[in-house]
């Protein structure tokens, strides 16, 4: 197809082209068709004058070719034996009438002269029609029909009027065509912008102009090909951490069969310590991946069974859940890490976890406050980075390899949802805020 071959410039300089054109098309026609402007009311009388003089002067078989001569558009001449039917005077008509009348009288004193308009016949349908009647010394009357309009009319509508809104007209549709060429774009732009705020490559359709349609296959290669590094990163990752844990069971078996004693007891726990440091980092690379299959959660049945398997007593954990079901799609245990995180994370450095669950704008809202020391404010930027600890008010006293933070974000950030921190404003604590898309909302 001949349009697939234009650039994006191209097209653009043709709709403006095609606009333009079409628009003094438009003024052409308008010239060509239209009814003139009459000439200003002194040139209207000072031409009857002239023509009353000519009848006058001129014999009645010559008339005729007097009468052809003097009519152009908006200025009709005739010869008639009497006054025409349904004439009436009108002393509104202002300069154009009094000029007529002096001019007139200034030609013969005591003529007939009568400015009005006739309201019968087919001029009734004509109201822009000035009538002046004019005695000849034959006793006959010159009747002249002048148009009163000021501005050229087409269709008896103002040529200014038709122009502004064939205008406005043109103007939409180019605007219209534009749109649609840059569509493609405002898509591609929409893609680009979700790429690191998920794990999936969104294909986008090749459309549009030839610039556009080689911009979007290469984004789209490249979604492939960031993809394709991202999996063969976690391969790589699994497969040290499979070797490494390996040779850490090794080597606790070997601690195992030591003697007992202080030695050996913090051997094990440095052991145990490297098997979580692990798992964590092996955790953290798989959620980088889109292997996981999505599927609808229900956020409050999700939240309270891990509620129960966190603090199965149930004293320390207060829940105030949403009435309405909240449901989000993404991988269940996905959604398990991110609820057991923040609640573990919330009763190792507090006494108390208050969870609840709301929907607002289209999302689904857990809010995780907890009584413990908070963060400082200074540590805030950082506490998503992997490996992070906030010292000293959150420290290594209480274990962790600070990539529970990370490893929530990368699930959220991998499924369109966001987590934000805020130390409590009544008293010590920490307020996590995580916002998922509820399933089947417009956004």
């Amino acid at each position: 197809m001949l349009l697939r071959k234009i650039g994006i410039v191209a097209r653009i300089a043709l709709i403006v082209t095609a606009a333009l054109f079409v628009s003094q098309l438009f003024v052409v026609i308008s010239y060509l068709h239209g009814e003139r402007s009459p000439p200003p009311p002194f040139a209207i009388a000072k031409r009857i004058v002239a023509v009353v003089r000519l009848l006058d002067e001129t014999e009645i078989r010559n008339r005729e070719d007097v009468l052809a001569v003097s009519s152009v558009s908006g200025f009709q001449v005739s010869v008639i034996s009497a006054m025409p039917e349904g004439f009436e005077d009108d002393f509104s008509l202002g300069r154009m009438g009094v000029l007529t009348r002096k001019m007139i009288d200034d030609l013969e004193p005591g003529r007939v002269v009568r400015v009005g308009a006739v309201r019968s016949g087919e001029h009734r349908r004509n109201s822009s029609l000035m009538t002046f009647v004019v005695g000849l010394k034959s006793g006959e009357i010159a009747r002249f029909s002048v148009s009163d309009e000021t501005t050229l009319r087409v269709w008896n509508l103002p040529v200014g009027f038709l122009a502004g809104f064939f205008g406005i007209v043109v103007a939409i549709i180019a605007v219209l065509a534009v749109a649609r060429e840059t569509r493609p774009l405002a898509r591609l732009a929409r893609t680009v912008d979700e790429l690191g705020n998920r794990i999936e490559p969104v294909q986008v359709k090749e459309r549009g102009a030839r610039e556009l349609r080689t911009l979007i296959r290469a984004i789209n290669a490249m979604q492939g090909r960031i993809l394709g590094l991202v999996n063969n990163r976690t391969l790589f990752l699994g497969a040290i951490s499979h070797d490494l844990k390996t040779y850490l069971t090794r080597f606790r078996l070997r601690l195992e069969m030591m003697p007992a004693g202080t030695h050996r007891e913090k051997a094990i726990h440095d052991v145990e310590t490297m098997e979580q440091l692990l798992n964590d980092v092996l955790l953290f690379a798989s959620e980088s991946s889109a292997g996981s299959e999505k599927e609808t959660v229900e956020l409050n049945a999700a939240v309270g069974t891990s509620a129960m398997e966190v603090a199965p007593a149930g004293d320390a954990v207060h829940l105030a859940l949403s009435a309405d079901p909240l449901n989000v799609r993404l991988p269940r245990k996905a959604l398990r890490r991110v609820i057991d995180n923040l609640l573990s994370n919330a009763l190792r450095y507090g006494t108390h976890a208050w969870i609840r669950t709301e929907r607002c704008d289209g999302m689904a809202c857990l809010i995780v406050e907890d009584d413990g020391p908070g963060i400082e404010e200074k540590d805030m930027p950082f506490v998503f980075e992997p490996f992070f600890r906030a010292e000293p008010s959150r420290n290594r006293s209480h274990g962790g390899t600070g990539l529970g933070l990370a490893i929530v974000r990368q699930i959220l950030d991998a499924h369109g949802g966001t987590i934000t921190l805020e130390n409590r404003r009544a008293g010590s604590g920490l307020v996590a805020t995580v916002c998922l898309p509820v399933e089947g909302a417009a956004r």
